[in-house]
């Protein structure tokens, strides 16, 4: 990684990328439905962040070095998160939204948007993170607090915000110790496959 920015313009970044668009869509100032745009928006400007200060592709978690050591952290951290899942859902019931056109929506929708997050919230925003605070759970609960942020737009507060704050921790531990941008989307994914499929959250539309 080359020519990082000033401590002031990594805050300017953060606000802009991680903060402003969710309070546009939550406070009505843009309709929900414009979420995509902003998604692409946002996406757009990462890339030309990582264009301008040169990041390799170890500076974005594209790793081969470690997998052998952190599949088996990122396997037991999801399969463990799935059955906690299927627990909850044991215990609360929420309603069954699963019919053919509720899958097709949410494999097209939610594995992209899973692989977008980790790239932005661990690739992205952990090593900027590192840049600002030396703390490193500091730099955990920071991440997972802007992780959980993002997910005051879906309906559900009781469940959906525990389950992204706590998933959050994990997710930015786990790429702290492993930084493998692969496995921990495809982990994101498998996670949260799972909750939209069990009724966790509600894809608005």
């Amino acid at each position: 990684m080359k020519n990082i920015p000033s401590k002031r313009l990594i805050l300017v970044q953060i606000f802009l990328i991680f903060i402003l668009p969710v309070f546009l869509i939550y406070f009505n100032i843009l309709p929900v439905s414009w979420r995509m745009i902003l998604l692409l928006v946002c996406s757009l400007v990462l890339y030309g962040i990582i264009r301008k200060e040169d990041w390799s592709f170890e500076d974005l978690g594209l790793h081969h070095h470690n997998y052998k050591k952190a599949i088996p952290f990122y396997a037991g951290f999801t399969v463990l998160g799935v059955l906690l899942l299927f627990f909850i859902h044991h215990e609360i019931n929420p309603p069954d939204i699963a019919t053919r056109l509720f899958f097709i929506k949410t494999f097209a929708f939610f594995i992209p948007i899973s692989f977008f997050q980790e790239f932005a919230f661990r690739a992205f925003l952990v090593p900027r993170l590192k840049t600002l605070y030396k703390n490193e759970l500091f730099i955990i609960f920071f991440n997972a607090i802007l992780f959980t942020l993002i997910h005051i737009i879906y309906p559900n507060w009781g469940i959906g915000l525990p389950l992204a704050f706590f998933s959050g921790i994990f997710f930015a531990w786990l790429y702290i110790k492993y930084p493998n941008l692969v496995l921990v989307s495809i982990s994101h994914a498998i996670l949260n496959i799972t909750a939209v499929l069990l009724g966790f959250f509600t894809i608005v539309k």
